[in-house]
């Protein structure tokens, strides 16, 4: 477990740097339909470190997730196909990349004339776990000893648990 913490850290460090300043062989070169391109600021284009495009999978009306979603191009490209009546949902874990995606959807709205892209802060291998409403109550009560550890990891399983409730319902 900690080796995983380890990698999933340097993982973080790296997108984060890249999503501050355009960087190098993150991942694939892929080569994206320029139409769907011209909506997408450059910034986003410029950090996005994507590694396959999915768009011919895409339909009208569909509800897409894309996990690791970075700065956001491919749920800006996804948003022009699936269109007015479909769904993007972007998650990463990585604060600087949602703030770089979060920062230019408005733009790409804007510019396509709907908007149907949202992003969340979570973790690929742990979607139960909101990450954001942890980061709120960290804030509201700091681990200061192995007490509170333990509250926070309690607080994290309850909001699992809820996740999961919910969704069942």
């Amino acid at each position: 477990m900690i080796e995983g913490a380890r990698k999933e850290s340097i993982v973080r460090q790296r997108y984060a740097a890249g999503a501050k300043e355009r960087a190098g062989k993150l991942c694939c070169p892929v080569d994206y339909k320029p139409e769907y391109l011209a909506a997408i600021p450059r910034e986003v284009v410029e950090r996005d470190y994507g590694c396959g495009d999915p768009s011919r999978y895409l339909r009208e009306g569909e509800v897409v997730l894309d996990l690791g979603s970075g700065t956001g191009k491919i749920c800006f490209i996804a948003a022009q196909i699936v269109g007015p009546s479909g769904n993007v949902i972007g998650v990463d874990m990585t604060n600087e990349m949602l703030e770089v995606a979060r920062r230019n959807a408005p733009i790409v709205g804007e510019r396509i004339g709907y908007a149907n892209v949202e992003f969340r802060k979570g973790r690929i291998q742990d979607l139960a776990l909101d990450l954001e409403l942890l980061d709120r109550q960290l804030k509201s009560k700091p681990i200061a000893d192995a007490a509170s550890f333990l509250a926070a990891d309690e607080r994290a399983q309850s909001g699992r648990a809820e996740i999961k409730t919910t969704t069942l319902r």
